[in-house]
């Protein structure tokens, strides 16, 4: 069991888990702004950074080093995309000192660590020049190994071909060919622009004090709150499907194919959800079942969902010259659903998966925070998760099923 507060410290929100669950506290600082490819490859250079250098801390073996000391607490960043937003994720998960005879305060070291390393970018100098070209070298390794994935590069493909003048096309993780032009004093410039302009939460999940606020209010200050609605991206009509091909030296071929879906409410996108579920989500779902386990038409297939804005996407490898009888496979058992072909009992096995997964991830600190962050970002008159999972039923999945129509499909193939 756990209890969510919520206050306001700094004119920053502060949603507070309390729970006996873990012997653990995680702390997290999440900047949210509009996903812009002119911000987004800095906002993922720059989050590394500051994980790994701080003002106190001037090597990243200065700073692990102390944070072994402190019972092996764990700095990190990452980043993802949320409806139409980029979000950068600050996390510092460590023991609760509670559990600790040494008398040790290590939720206030932790804050300030986190001070430390939300505020450094700032202060970077000359001094740090080879620090900074080390990382960015290291990030541009990074999507370049990315690019060697073959299924990563097609999916990436897809979207490329799908959303042509369209951010969604970007991934959470930057866009390669803008990188080598990132210079210091664009990070800078960039790291004021989240501080000053990012809507900013700050989020807690553990067994800790009503004076946890204290130590809180020192992680981050602003002069004024900032807010950012919650949007997803406006329903494109699709009009003729788009076939696109590219050839390379492989064995296996990559098939993606994207969907839109003009999905509107709560109701909806839960009904959405469980679709995906049902039809390529899981080990029971239709394309696994049928296509891959029955037909032997792919080594591997699966959908997965954007449930904010109504895309649906099928990613799968199969041979060379079983491409198109697989692509219409797919589009048979999309037809299933849209057809109501599936017992009512199907649908309810999978509402019943999904609630134990969400239980489950109950258990996870970093999971629950997650969890407690998305409902924050709904309207307060939202019905809950509960709700609406017990309102999708056999004909509000085919119902839904019947606005999703193919877009695009991309095939890398290894078949001239």
């Amino acid at each position: 069991m756990y209890t969510v507060e919520q206050h306001e410290l700094n004119n920053i929100p502060v949603v507070l888990v309390q729970t006996e669950q873990f012997k653990t506290i995680t702390l997290r600082v999440q900047f949210r702004s509009r996903l812009d490819r002119e911000r987004l490859t800095l906002r993922n250079l720059l989050s590394r950074m500051m994980v790994k250098r701080t003002s106190r801390f001037k090597t990243e073996s200065e700073l692990l080093e102390y944070l072994a000391h402190h019972y092996g607490a764990h700095l990190t960043s990452t980043v993802t995309k949320k409806g139409k937003d980029h979000l950068v994720t600050f996390s510092v998960e460590f023991v609760n000192s509670k559990f600790v005879k040494e008398d040790l305060n290590i939720l206030k070291a932790m804050t300030e660590v986190l001070n430390d390393a939300l505020s450094a970018p700032s202060k970077y100098t000359e001094e740090d020049e080879t620090f900074f070209l080390r990382e960015r070298r290291l990030y541009e390794n990074r999507l370049k190994s990315m690019k060697d994935n073959r299924a990563q590069k097609s999916f990436e493909a897809l979207l490329n071909e799908m959303f042509k003048d369209e951010d969604y096309k970007y991934l959470s993780h930057g866009v390669l060919e803008d990188i080598e032009g990132i210079t210091m004093e664009d990070l800078k410039h960039e790291h004021q622009r989240m501080l000053e302009e990012d809507e900013v939460v700050i989020s807690a999940v553990g067994n800790f004090d009503n004076d946890i606020t204290e130590e809180l209010q020192n992680i981050l200050k602003r002069s004024a709150p900032v807010s950012l609605s919650y949007e997803s991206y406006p329903f494109k009509e699709t009009g003729e499907v788009t076939h696109k091909t590219d050839v390379q030296k492989i064995e296996q071929a990559k098939l993606n194919l994207g969907f839109r879906a003009d999905i509107n409410g709560p109701y909806e996108r839960m009904a959405f959800n469980v679709l995906n579920q049902m039809f390529g989500g899981t080990a029971s779902s239709f394309l696994f079942r049928n296509i891959r386990e029955e037909k032997s038409l792919a080594y591997q297939i699966h959908s997965q969902v954007d449930m904010k804005n109504g895309y649906l996407f099928v990613l799968g490898g199969v041979d060379a010259g079983k491409v198109q009888i697989t692509e219409d496979a797919v589009l048979e058992e999309l037809a299933r659903l849209k057809d109501g072909d599936f017992e009512e009992e199907f649908v309810n096995e999978i509402k019943n998966m999904m609630k134990i997964s969400r239980e489950e991830i109950k258990d996870q600190p970093k999971s629950l925070l997650t969890l407690v962050y998305n409902q924050l970002l709904l309207p307060e008159d939202a019905p809950s998760w509960e709700t609406c999972i017990d309102k999708v039923d056999k004909t509000l999945v085919s119902e839904v099923a019947g606005k999703i129509k193919l877009d695009t499909v991309y095939t890398l193939t290894g078949e001239s």
